[in-house]
């Protein structure tokens, strides 16, 4: 009798300390995903070798060419700017995060520049963090220096409209195109770079239909929305402690994109953003820009637009194809560079010279040709002919690439092989102190 009671007291205590540590883990499992939608991920692998940012490109980051397992986030519901309703995102499978959680971040400013963006350049590179500007036609014509410090500094530029006018914009795709256009040659004249970058004044919910969305993919453009909404432009003067608070309350995921603005009257959200950084930080994300390699986020097309318009027309379309045909073959941005302009690059009193038809402009990243430009600084590049690995060496430092397919099929693999010159000079310790890129003055110095 005694041992069985001795047994059955037994059981109530494992019963109980499985119970205690069933509710124990729940609590412990609502209290950090309270606030993690609910997503759904399919596994996939992709081949790394380096990246480039405009416009001389940012410094190179090689990567050994291997499989490397990534998450897509999928099914992810977001706010309509405008309608405050909950869209669906039509596109989410986002460019491959390097990182192991995956866990990527874009921060981007609509309406700039304007007189608060430097302040909003000087919080991100105290950051050490970089961030993508859908920048208004009319505001870079009257800030060109700031737009151009943009650029220098690494962040990422995407086309906003020139006017931001909805009624213009949506009353028609002509309209829409010329401003895109206009805006387009506004941020060259202050940059030197083109972008495929698009986002929609308002978002594209109940202002896009299917025909501005093919139109626009036609000449290669890319329109990015957004999954979190700061909510600082909701109305005149929104604090940047509500500001704060709408950025925490919206839903994370594994992939964020995040509507904040740079114009005139939004100094609560510059006043806001160093909050906004330090809490995505606190969560492990990673801050990137948005380029041509990453999958835009788009609302779903709605059944009724707010605008009552006529469809897009061939003549259109065709028109804004024909401006964008700076696109080659692989959907990249390239500019016309004009016959006989040089690239001059100076080092003290020595100078490299380019011709036309010696250097690219990809992505709006000047690239070089890599043998050209080590043997110009004192090193040499060769290719390992059994492993198809291209070694530049300079005063003792060492990088690698991987040649590609179409390398290996010609004699001088390591001749043929463009770098971006900002990363390249980067990776051996040298930096570039000033440039001018335009239609007929292209120069670069880098320290001696």
């Amino acid at each position: 009798m005694t041992m069985r009671r001795f047994i059955q007291a037994s059981i109530c205590l494992v019963v109980i300390w499985f119970g205690i540590l069933q509710i124990g883990g729940s609590l412990i499992y609502k209290g950090e995903a309270a606030r993690i939608s609910n997503e759904s991920y399919s596994a996939s692998t992709v081949t790394y070798q380096y990246e480039t940012q405009p416009l001389l490109g940012e410094p190179i980051q090689i990567i050994p060419e291997e499989e490397i397992a990534i998450e897509n986030v999928e099914g992810i519901a977001v706010s309509s700017k405008e309608e405050g309703k909950k869209s669906d995102i039509t596109n989410t499978n986002l460019k491959p995060d390097k990182r192991v959680d995956g866990k990527t971040i874009y921060l981007t400013f609509d309406d700039g520049p304007s007189k608060h963006t430097p302040k909003v350049l000087d919080i991100l590179k105290s950051e050490g963090i970089q961030a993508t500007f859908f920048l208004l036609g009319e505001q870079v014509q009257q800030n060109h220096s700031i737009a151009k410090r943009i650029v220098e500094e690494g962040h990422a530029v995407g086309n906003h409209s020139f006017n931001h006018k909805y009624e213009q914009l949506y009353g028609g795709f002509g309209e829409f195109a010329e401003q895109i256009m206009k805006t387009d040659d506004a941020i060259y004249n202050a940059t030197g770079i083109r972008t495929t970058l698009l986002r929609a004044p308002g978002g594209t919910h109940t202002n896009f239909d299917q025909g501005y969305f093919d139109a626009l993919a036609e000449a290669g453009y890319q329109v990015h929305d957004w999954n979190v909404d700061s909510g600082d432009s909701k109305r005149r003067g929104v604090p940047a402690d509500e500001i704060v608070a709408n950025v925490k309350n919206s839903k994370l995921a594994n992939t964020l994109n995040v509507l904040l603005h740079d114009s005139v009257g939004h100094e609560q959200s510059v006043k806001a953003l160093p909050q906004i950084i330090s809490y995505y930080k606190g969560l492990g994300y990673q801050f990137d820009v948005l380029d041509e390699s990453v999958k835009p986020m788009q609302f779903q097309t709605a059944k009724r637009l707010k605008w009552s318009r006529g469809s897009v027309t061939s003549s259109q379309q065709n028109k804004l194809k024909m401006f964008a045909d700076r696109l080659d073959g692989s959907g990249e941005r390239k500019h016309k560079i004009e016959a006989g302009t040089s690239l001059i690059v100076n080092r003290g009193d020595e100078q490299l010279i380019l011709g036309a038809g010696e250097y690219k402009l990809i992505e709006g990243s000047i690239h070089v040709p890599l043998k050209k430009l080590t043997e110009w600084l004192g090193g040499e590049a060769e290719m390992d002919q059994k492993s198809g690995i291209i070694e530049a060496n300079i005063q003792g430092k060492q990088v690698f690439w991987l040649a590609d397919a179409d390398a290996l099929t010609t004699q001088s693999p390591a001749e043929k092989l463009n770098v971006p010159i900002r990363a390249t000079l980067s990776e051996f310790g040298i930096s570039i102190e000033d440039y001018v890129y335009n239609s007929d003055h292209r120069e670069v110095w880098i320290e001696e």
